[in-house]
């Protein structure tokens, strides 16, 4: 369990402690605080695909909650409570994309990409694997000093 006060700073840029190597996501696109008695905010960085948390916009920071499903863009989800907390909410599961039609109000720049969609899925799928492995690490590397 990470102790605050401690800043991780979200996005596909190299200087992020979490990255996202999706072009759906933002540079510099969030951020989470821990504060020095535990809690977890969450702030969107004025990202272009949004942040969400249990599927709706934010606008403002958050306290982010037990069982509350975060995402990046349109389908980069990131298991804070495990990442964060150290607890799994899904035992069984590795956090991947949401599968989510897109409404008339938003924009999907992946609709006009050639290649196939399983293939990009596939792509993103091990992407977001390795984001998290590589995170892993670093949390490991924090914890032993």
């Amino acid at each position: 369990m990470m102790k605050g006060p401690k800043i991780l700073r979200i996005g596909q840029a190299e200087e992020n402690d979490v990255r996202f190597l999706d072009s759906d996501i933002g540079a510099a696109h969030a951020e989470i605080f821990i504060d020095n008695i535990g809690n977890v905010f969450l702030t969107d960085l004025g990202s272009r695909s949004h942040t969400f948390v249990n599927g709706h916009i934010i606008s403002d920071p958050v306290i982010l909650q037990a069982g509350d499903k975060v995402r990046f863009g349109s389908s980069a989800t990131y298991d804070w409570e495990y990442h964060i907390l150290g607890r799994r909410t899904e035992p069984t599961k590795v956090s991947k994309p949401i599968s989510k039609p897109v409404s008339d109000n938003q924009t999907n720049s992946k609709t006009n990409q050639s290649t196939p969609a399983k293939k990009e899925t596939i792509n993103r799928d091990l992407w977001i694997i390795l984001a998290a492995i590589v995170f892993l690490l670093f949390l490991l590397n924090v914890i032993t000093g």
